[in-house]
């Protein structure tokens, strides 16, 4: 009955409830509760130079801030919903993995300005939204413009912009399980040409799960006009985060398990009967701190219609602390020792010499938490230059180059065993974990804490990353009909390592010694080649073809065996490049249709070929008496699909959009070897990646009568089943959710809101800690008092 109930709902809505700013060229979510603003030729921030983006072979969806305003949105988890063939990943509770178009490495961009922990490990906490203007996401390669690992795209989060006009907006929520919140937003004229913006939010939440997450952050934006021609932005946040961690429930079944009489308890890949979604197995000492800090500078002279120079210079810092327990484990018995009440089958690979092994369901160790933290500093410096030239025949040329030059510095402390390699002294967890929580064991039913836990660092790793970029952006207008684009960019990278000890093994983040620098080079040049036709002012088509790549850092180590693609051993030499880079690119067509302020709709079809790729093979390789890793190339892997985003604003006062993204992501070629596992095969779907992802959403604002300026919001969407490994080990089954809205804004700008999440109370994972699966929260409450001058 649910099932066509959703199929009810996601066809009366078609669409996403916000007012709709849109080109022909993107998908604008707008957000003026159900105002729709007109459909003039938009022009954002991502896609770089200086037109309408219909003009540009670029698929581009933007949301909005009203759009999530209205929903009680405040983090990037939760806003993806809007951006089909997306999902967002969290693992250890805080740390936010972002996928487009079937792949990761998707790095984020603050106001333009590439968030390198996003570039660099793929993962990082985000901070929340109070103090974003709107979303905006280019689908698929993006290196020809922002440089390495832009392999599924970019997502550029853009800040409040300074204003002339007084503002205030101020909101308190509460929601269910104790998650409250406050905000203030306010600004206006500040001194001579300057204007302001300041955000402060506030949030504290015990958490469906118990991990009372704590964040506070402030933004603050000052800028104006110098003079005609120039123009000076200035701004700069903080955040202070506070997070429980998240490791989920005990592991779920990785074989049959029997009863002491050989009946059947329970089936490989089952969940132990009778546990509580909200129980938490965490340790009592766990915790993740994380503190940043940034400040941007943008200087812009129009010298003329041809010439615009800017110079952006932005400084980031970032502190990361974590503690946390990572892995719940049975303990377990051999054939001679049947001292627990539950057994299992281990088979040996031979057939010849299964055994019996007893295992403990009612108990789980606490066997390995994990110790790390680091601080990051990055200088990102810009100047480019821009303009547009106009010839006698018609034709304009639109063009935008520019330097880019970025300086990551990072320094890591971890404390989780490991050898020194000065002493050759090999650490135990017993050696850096003092406290009776290590090792101790929890009740599966009912847990709670068994003691507390007080790490310390051994180790650490420095290293800094270097990259300079040129490039150029060109855009000819043959014709009003015709658009062509030829773009080419050059990054030279450059990456070193050095590891580090803590001697004696201390709770400062201090390195004792820290050893020459390794480094590694990697160069690239890539491209954009497109065209864009427009048979009539409201439709266009376009087509284009681009590359990426992505360094790989490694440094030579005889603790590593080395496999080239053809699977043959080889032995680089220090100071080589070990791997060539990870290179690709997408092909991709699309077209877009507007009808006045009535529809806007855009379709586009893609398909991204990954080459290049390597992966740990095999550990535990002993040589001569040494201990070994195995790393190798192993294939390819591609991404192919569609998407279909449309909006609709029928009547007054009523706005939809919908949103649908198909993605079969697979593993292309896989090159075997000796040491590679069987279970890796050709075609295989890759992991993390949903094959059909969905959002129908609609706003309606009554207007006349007794009940005017009453609103109400709908929001339904749809996950498909994610397979966390490419064996299909761990599975996120597919899953609905549906979203509802009340508000209602009186006369002296109160405004008062509604909210029911997950309103058929839908049971579902979308996480886990290896096969400690981690439940999403199941139907919520938001309740805002909400103030606006």
């Amino acid at each position: 009955m649910k099932k066509y109930l959703y199929i009810i709902i996601g066809t009366m809505m078609i669409g996403n409830v916000f007012a709709q700013n849109k080109t022909m060229t993107d998908t604008i979510f707008s957000i003026r509760e159900v105002e729709v603003v007109g459909t003039n030729l938009k022009k954002n921030e991502v896609g770089k130079l200086n037109v309408p983006l219909q003009y540009l072979p670029l698929s581009v969806t933007t949301v909005l801030a009203n759009t999530l305003d209205m929903r009680g949105i405040v983090n990037m988890q939760d806003a993806v919903k809007f951006l089909p063939n997306t999902r967002m990943r969290t693992t250890y509770g805080a740390y936010q993995q972002f996928e487009v178009r079937g792949f990761d490495y998707t790095p984020i961009m603050i106001d333009g300005v590439r968030d390198e922990r996003t570039s660099i490990t793929n993962s990082a906490p985000l901070p929340d939204l109070s103090s974003v203007e709107s979303i905006e996401l280019l689908k698929g390669p993006a290196s020809v413009l922002y440089g390495h690992s832009t392999v599924g795209g970019v997502l550029n989060v853009i800040r409040k912009a300074p204003t002339s006009k007084n503002t205030l907006n101020a909101l308190m929520s509460y929601g269910s399980w104790d998650n409250k919140r406050a905000m203030i937003d306010f600004g206006g004229k500040f001194f001579g040409p300057f204007n302001y913006r300041a955000v402060v939010n506030w949030s504290d939440n015990e958490g469906y799960r118990y991990t009372n997450d704590k964040r506070f952050s402030g933004y603050f934006a000052l800028g104006g006009q110098l003079d005609a021609k120039q123009e000076l932005d200035i701004r700069a946040g903080f955040n202070r985060d506070w997070y429980g961690t998240e490791i989920g429930l005990p592991q779920f079944m990785a074989n049959d398990i029997y009863n002491a009489d050989g009946s059947k308890y329970l089936s490989k890949g089952d969940m132990l009967p009778g546990l509580n979604r909200r129980w938490r197995y965490n340790n009592e000492s766990d915790f993740m701190i994380n503190n940043g800090s940034n400040i941007s500078v943008r200087y812009s002279n129009k010298v003329s219609e041809s010439l615009k120079i800017e110079n952006r210079l932005a400084y980031n810092y970032d502190n990361i602390d974590y503690f946390s327990t990572e892995t719940l484990t049975y303990r377990e018995s051999g054939e001679d020792k049947p001292i627990y009440d539950h057994h299992y089958i281990r088979k040996s690979k031979d057939g010849l010499r299964d055994s019996t092994v007893y295992i403990q369901l009612d108990t789980v160790q606490l066997t390995y938490p994990l110790r790390f933290a680091y601080t990051v500093h990055v200088i990102n410096e810009q100047l480019e230059a821009s303009g547009k030239i106009e010839f006698d025949n018609g034709m304009k040329y639109n063009y935008l180059g520019g330097y880019n030059f970025v300086y990551f510095h990072r320094n890591t402390y971890r404390g989780y065993g490991g050898t020194n390699p000065q002493t050759n002294k090999t650490y135990q967890l017993s050696d850096l974990i003092d406290g009776p929580g290590l090792n101790s064991k929890v009740p599966v039913y009912n847990p709670h804490s068994m003691g507390y836990m007080d790490p310390h660092f051994s180790a650490g790793t420095a290293t800094r990353n270097i990259t300079n970029g040129v490039y150029l952006q060109n855009l000819l207008e043959l014709s009003n009909q015709f658009k062509v684009m030829v773009s080419g960019r050059f990054d030279h990278f450059l990456f070193k390592t050095a590891t580090a000890t803590i001697n004696p093994i201390s709770k400062e983040r201090k390195y004792s010694d820290q050893p020459e620098f390794d480094k590694t080079t990697t160069s690239a040049f890539t491209y954009r080649l497109g065209a864009v036709y427009l048979p009539a002012t409201n439709l266009s088509v376009y087509g284009s073809f681009a590359n990426f790549f992505m360094p790989y850092r490694d440094i030579v180590s005889s603790n590593i065996i080395y496999i080239n693609a053809e699977g043959n051993r080889f032995e680089p030499k220090d100071g080589d490049q070990v791997f060539k880079p990870q290179t690709g690119y997408q092909g991709e067509i699309g077209v877009r249709y507007s009808l006045n302020n009535i529809l806007q709709a855009t379709a586009s079809a893609f398909y991204i070929r990954k080459n290049n790729e390597k992966k740990t093979l095999k550990t535990g390789v002993v040589e001569d008496g040494v201990t070994k890793s195995v790393v190798g190339v192993v294939g390819s892997s591609e991404s192919k699909g569609l998407e279909l985003e449309l909006t609709l604003t029928p009547v007054d006062n009523t706005a939809l959009s919908f949103g649908y993204g198909y993605t079969d992501a697979a593993i292309r070629d896989i090159k075997k070897n000796e040491y590679m596992e069987e279970e890796v095969q050709k075609g295989m779907r890759l992991a993390g990646i949903p094959k059909n992802t969905f959002f129908a959403a609609g706003n309606y604002r009554i207007s006349k009568g007794v009940f005017s300026n009453l609103g109400f919001n709908l929001t339904v969407s749809y996950t498909d089943n994610v397979y966390r490994t490419v064996d299909k080990g761990v599975v996120y089954p597919a899953y609905w959710l549906t979203d509802l809205g009340v508000s209602y804004k009186l006369k002296n700008g109160i405004q008062l809101r509604a909210n029911v999440n997950n309103v058929f109370d839908e049971k579902y994972y979308n996480q886990s800690l290896g096969t400690q699966m981690v439940p999403s929260m199941p139907r919520n409450y938001l309740f805002t008092l909400a103030y606006s001058l």
